[in-house]
């Protein structure tokens, strides 16, 4: 009898220990999910003692808290990132509208010969060239992000396109001391694209080179393992790997002072207008030669 009596006692202590740990971990676990609402950390809960369908509840609540956690920390960079690219489009803006602003306040000066107006006008009217691909650029970025810029897909001769855009740029390249190198294979299959959006792509990715590059503007195109590559590299000066990493990155330019004429949107316009039609593109940098190579998909 008196060790029925002793099994008993040591039944109802275990139980009350128990009880006393869950209890304890519950409270615990309470006060933890009270701190963890009230600051911003990584933290997630814990127990103190083992106990499998509280391990359990305690899992599900850590899974919700580091998803949680991981949106947070998404929104606060989109938030910085968007913050950045409304000071980068407030500076790429301003700009050009304060020099055509500066320019029409010397034209309104009567002092101001005829001569001189004509001059001012003609730099007006570039300025409001640049301040218009400006306002472009940042609108097909936004409707191409939004998936909202219309391609219309056809049969295109990717061949005879980039021949025609080499010929419009060849004299801006031998105008800037470029050696321009060109080695397009003839007779290449005919892709399916938006043809409109494969002038942009060749044009944006020109005007980078204009812009950033010197010495030397190799330029070619093949057809290789069913696709139609076209390459362009130029020679480049103070840009490393850690730059090739975000050339295709919404506002980036390796013109850390920004002059007001590079948006650093170019390229981004390059790789989302080339995706958004099914083909590829990739950057590379080797001994200072900067390369793009655009991968045009063959139809079957």
């Amino acid at each position: 009898m008196i060790y029925i009596t002793i099994l008993f006692g040591s039944i109802a202590a275990l139980f009350i220990v128990l009880f006393l740990l869950d209890h304890y971990n519950i409270r615990n676990i309470k006060k933890e999910l009270k701190n963890l609402r009230s600051i911003k950390t990584n933290q997630q809960l814990r127990i103190v003692a083992p106990n499998k369908n509280i391990e359990e509840m305690i899992g599900e609540i850590n899974f919700i808290l580091e998803k949680s956690q991981n949106d947070r920390i998404a929104h606060e960079k989109s938030e910085s990132e968007l913050r950045k690219q409304i000071a980068n489009i407030s500076h790429d803006l301003r700009t050009p509208l304060t020099s055509i602003l500066g320019y029409v306040q010397l034209i309104k000066d009567e002092s101001t010969s005829e001569e001189e107006k004509q001059e001012y006008l003609d730099i007006i009217e570039k300025r409001s060239k640049v301040l218009q691909n400006l306002i472009t650029s940042f609108y097909d970025l936004s409707r191409l992000e939004a998936n909202e810029y219309d391609l219309e897909f056809k049969k295109v001769n990717v061949e005879s396109l980039l021949r025609e855009i080499v010929a419009a740029f060849y004299n801006d390249f031998i105008d800037r001391g470029f050696e321009v190198e060109v080695d397009l294979q003839e007779k290449l299959p005919i892709i399916v694209a938006d043809e409109n959006a494969i002038i942009r792509v060749f044009t944006n990715i020109f005007q980078n080179a204009l812009k950033h590059g010197n010495k030397t503007m190799v330029i070619s195109q093949r057809q290789e393992a069913g696709m139609i590559i076209s390459t362009f590299s130029n020679r480049v000066e103070n840009f490393t790997q850690e730059d090739l990493e975000h050339v295709f990155d919404r506002f980036f330019t390796v013109d850390r002072m920004r002059t007001g004429q590079n948006t650093g949107l170019g390229l981004t316009i390059v790789k989302k207008l080339t995706e958004s039609m099914g083909h590829e593109v990739s950057a590379s940098l080797e001994d200072e030669v900067f390369t793009i190579e655009v991968r045009f998909k063959l139809s079957s």
